[in-house]
Protein backbone atom coordinates (compact mmCIF):
# COMPACT_ATOMS: atom_id res chain seq x y z
CA UNK A 1 0.00 0.00 0.00
CA UNK A 2 1.36 3.49 -0.69
CA UNK A 3 2.10 6.01 1.92
CA UNK A 4 -0.03 9.66 2.46
CA UNK A 5 1.28 12.83 2.13
CA UNK A 6 0.71 12.75 6.08
CA UNK A 7 3.44 10.64 6.77
CA UNK A 8 1.42 7.11 6.52
CA UNK A 9 -1.28 8.42 9.34
CA UNK A 10 -4.11 7.58 7.03
CA UNK A 11 -2.71 4.70 5.43
CA UNK A 12 -1.80 3.16 8.76
CA UNK A 13 -5.42 3.98 9.77
CA UNK A 14 -6.79 2.08 6.46
CA UNK A 15 -5.13 -0.84 7.03
CA UNK A 16 -5.57 -0.67 10.65
CA UNK A 17 -9.66 -0.63 10.40
CA UNK A 18 -9.21 -3.38 8.10
CA UNK A 19 -7.21 -5.47 9.98
CA UNK A 20 -9.11 -4.83 13.21
CA UNK A 21 -12.59 -5.65 11.15
CA UNK A 22 -11.02 -9.06 9.81
CA UNK A 23 -8.68 -10.45 12.40
CA UNK A 24 -9.44 -8.66 15.47
CA UNK A 25 -7.72 -6.48 17.90
CA UNK A 26 -5.82 -9.00 19.15
CA UNK A 27 -4.69 -11.17 16.44
CA UNK A 28 -3.37 -7.93 14.99
CA UNK A 29 -0.18 -7.11 15.64
CA UNK A 30 2.01 -4.11 15.50
CA UNK A 31 4.07 -5.58 12.63
CA UNK A 32 1.64 -6.54 10.78
CA UNK A 33 0.10 -2.98 10.70
CA UNK A 34 3.22 -1.24 9.83
CA UNK A 35 3.76 -4.27 7.26
CA UNK A 36 0.50 -3.37 5.11
CA UNK A 37 1.04 0.33 5.32
CA UNK A 38 4.38 0.12 4.26
CA UNK A 39 5.45 2.16 7.36
CA UNK A 40 7.95 1.58 10.19
CA UNK A 41 7.08 1.31 13.58
CA UNK A 42 8.43 4.38 14.94
CA UNK A 43 5.87 5.89 12.20
CA UNK A 44 3.02 4.04 13.90
CA UNK A 45 3.97 5.49 17.52
CA UNK A 46 4.82 9.21 16.29
CA UNK A 47 1.16 9.39 15.07
CA UNK A 48 -0.72 7.23 17.66
CA UNK A 49 1.10 6.64 20.32
CA UNK A 50 0.12 2.77 20.35
CA UNK A 51 -1.76 0.23 18.52
CA UNK A 52 -4.86 0.73 21.43
CA UNK A 53 -4.39 4.49 20.76
CA UNK A 54 -4.90 3.44 16.84
CA UNK A 55 -7.85 1.44 17.49
CA UNK A 56 -9.68 3.45 20.12
CA UNK A 57 -9.08 6.54 17.41
CA UNK A 58 -10.63 4.50 14.66
CA UNK A 59 -13.57 3.49 17.09
CA UNK A 60 -14.74 6.67 18.22
CA UNK A 61 -13.57 8.52 15.18
CA UNK A 62 -15.81 6.66 12.82
CA UNK A 63 -18.24 6.86 15.35
CA UNK A 64 -18.41 10.46 15.50
CA UNK A 65 -18.61 10.22 11.63
CA UNK A 66 -21.61 8.20 11.77
CA UNK A 67 -23.52 10.56 14.19
CA UNK A 68 -23.06 13.43 12.08
CA UNK A 69 -24.63 11.96 9.26
CA UNK A 70 -27.07 10.94 10.90
CA UNK A 71 -28.02 14.08 13.58
CA UNK A 72 -28.71 16.00 11.23
CA UNK A 73 -31.86 13.72 10.08
CA UNK A 74 -32.98 14.03 13.48
CA UNK A 75 -33.13 17.57 14.07
CA UNK A 76 -34.77 18.01 10.75
CA UNK A 77 -38.31 19.01 10.08
CA UNK A 78 -40.85 17.75 7.79
CA UNK A 79 -42.93 14.40 7.92
CA UNK A 80 -42.02 11.83 10.31
CA UNK A 81 -41.94 9.12 7.71
CA UNK A 82 -39.83 11.11 5.19
CA UNK A 83 -37.25 12.00 7.56
CA UNK A 84 -37.39 8.21 8.90
CA UNK A 85 -36.26 7.12 5.39
CA UNK A 86 -33.90 9.50 5.33
CA UNK A 87 -32.03 8.32 8.35
CA UNK A 88 -32.41 4.60 7.17
CA UNK A 89 -30.78 5.72 4.09
CA UNK A 90 -28.22 7.67 5.19
CA UNK A 91 -27.25 4.53 7.64
CA UNK A 92 -27.41 2.25 4.57
CA UNK A 93 -25.59 4.89 2.82
CA UNK A 94 -22.97 4.75 5.58
CA UNK A 95 -22.66 0.96 5.73
CA UNK A 96 -22.06 0.58 1.61
CA UNK A 97 -19.32 3.94 1.51
CA UNK A 98 -17.39 2.64 4.81
CA UNK A 99 -18.18 -1.62 4.84
CA UNK A 100 -14.98 -1.97 7.41
CA UNK A 101 -15.71 0.46 10.19
CA UNK A 102 -19.52 -1.34 10.12
CA UNK A 103 -17.87 -4.26 10.45
CA UNK A 104 -15.60 -3.20 12.99
CA UNK A 105 -18.43 -2.28 15.36
CA UNK A 106 -20.62 -5.26 14.19
CA UNK A 107 -17.68 -7.30 15.53
CA UNK A 108 -17.40 -5.48 18.82
CA UNK A 109 -20.78 -6.12 19.95
CA UNK A 110 -20.83 -9.51 18.53
CA UNK A 111 -17.46 -11.23 19.37
CA UNK A 112 -15.94 -8.50 21.74
CA UNK A 113 -12.22 -9.69 23.06
CA UNK A 114 -11.18 -9.81 26.28
CA UNK A 115 -7.74 -8.30 25.23
CA UNK A 116 -9.42 -5.48 23.80
CA UNK A 117 -9.26 -1.75 24.75
CA UNK A 118 -12.05 -0.88 26.85
CA UNK A 119 -15.02 0.85 24.83
CA UNK A 120 -18.87 1.45 26.44
CA UNK A 121 -19.82 -0.42 23.44
CA UNK A 122 -23.92 -0.03 24.93
CA UNK A 123 -23.35 3.16 24.41
CA UNK A 124 -22.08 3.33 21.29
CA UNK A 125 -24.31 0.84 19.52
CA UNK A 126 -27.46 3.14 20.80
CA UNK A 127 -26.86 6.06 19.02
CA UNK A 128 -29.19 5.55 15.54
CA UNK A 129 -31.66 3.88 17.92
CA UNK A 130 -31.95 6.54 20.13
CA UNK A 131 -32.31 9.06 17.31
CA UNK A 132 -34.80 6.43 15.53
CA UNK A 133 -36.57 6.54 18.66
CA UNK A 134 -36.24 10.60 18.86
CA UNK A 135 -38.01 11.08 15.37
CA UNK A 136 -40.84 8.66 17.16
CA UNK A 137 -41.25 10.72 19.27
CA UNK A 138 -41.87 13.71 17.56
CA UNK A 139 -44.14 11.62 15.23
CA UNK A 140 -46.60 10.50 17.92
CA UNK A 141 -47.00 13.86 19.57
CA UNK A 142 -47.89 14.93 15.99
CA UNK A 143 -50.18 12.68 15.76
CA UNK A 144 -48.25 11.17 12.76
CA UNK A 145 -47.39 7.76 14.93
CA UNK A 146 -49.50 5.47 16.98
CA UNK A 147 -47.54 2.62 19.46
CA UNK A 148 -44.54 2.75 21.52
CA UNK A 149 -42.02 4.52 20.91
CA UNK A 150 -39.65 2.22 22.02
CA UNK A 151 -40.85 -0.76 20.30
CA UNK A 152 -41.15 0.80 17.17
CA UNK A 153 -37.50 2.28 17.37
CA UNK A 154 -36.58 -1.53 18.24
CA UNK A 155 -38.27 -2.76 15.28
CA UNK A 156 -36.75 -0.36 12.54
CA UNK A 157 -33.29 -0.41 13.83
CA UNK A 158 -33.55 -4.41 14.13
CA UNK A 159 -34.53 -4.37 10.36
CA UNK A 160 -31.68 -1.75 9.50
CA UNK A 161 -28.89 -4.25 11.25
CA UNK A 162 -30.15 -6.89 9.38
CA UNK A 163 -30.11 -5.76 6.23
CA UNK A 164 -26.53 -3.97 7.46
CA UNK A 165 -25.30 -7.21 8.46
CA UNK A 166 -26.74 -9.33 5.39
CA UNK A 167 -24.88 -6.62 2.79
CA UNK A 168 -21.73 -6.86 4.40
CA UNK A 169 -21.87 -10.75 4.30
CA UNK A 170 -23.57 -10.82 0.98
CA UNK A 171 -23.20 -7.55 -0.43
CA UNK A 172 -26.89 -7.81 -1.12
CA UNK A 173 -29.69 -6.53 -0.71
CA UNK A 174 -28.81 -3.15 -2.41
CA UNK A 175 -28.76 -0.81 0.79
CA UNK A 176 -30.26 1.97 -0.99
CA UNK A 177 -33.34 4.80 -0.63
CA UNK A 178 -35.77 2.40 -1.67
CA UNK A 179 -35.06 -0.09 0.93
CA UNK A 180 -35.55 2.61 3.50
CA UNK A 181 -38.78 3.57 2.00
CA UNK A 182 -39.49 -0.34 2.09
CA UNK A 183 -38.81 -1.07 5.84
CA UNK A 184 -40.42 2.34 7.00
CA UNK A 185 -43.62 1.33 4.80
CA UNK A 186 -43.99 -1.65 6.46
CA UNK A 187 -43.66 -0.31 9.73
CA UNK A 188 -46.04 2.48 9.51
CA UNK A 189 -48.39 0.12 7.67
CA UNK A 190 -48.17 -3.00 8.57
CA UNK A 191 -48.05 -6.36 6.97
CA UNK A 192 -51.80 -7.15 8.55
CA UNK A 193 -54.25 -7.58 5.56
CA UNK A 194 -56.74 -4.72 5.56
CA UNK A 195 -60.10 -5.71 6.56
CA UNK A 196 -63.96 -4.15 5.77
CA UNK A 197 -65.87 -2.60 8.85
Amino acid sequence: MKTDALGGRETIRAVATMLFATKGFAATSTREICQEAGVTKPVLYYHFGNKEHLYKEIIFDAFNDYVKELDRFASGDGPVTDRLKHLLAAIFKYTTRRPEQAKLAFRMVFAPEEACPVVNLIELAEIDEKLIEKIVRQGIQRDELDGDPISISHALIGLVRFYMMSYLVTKQPNLDTALASQVVDLLVRGFGKATDR
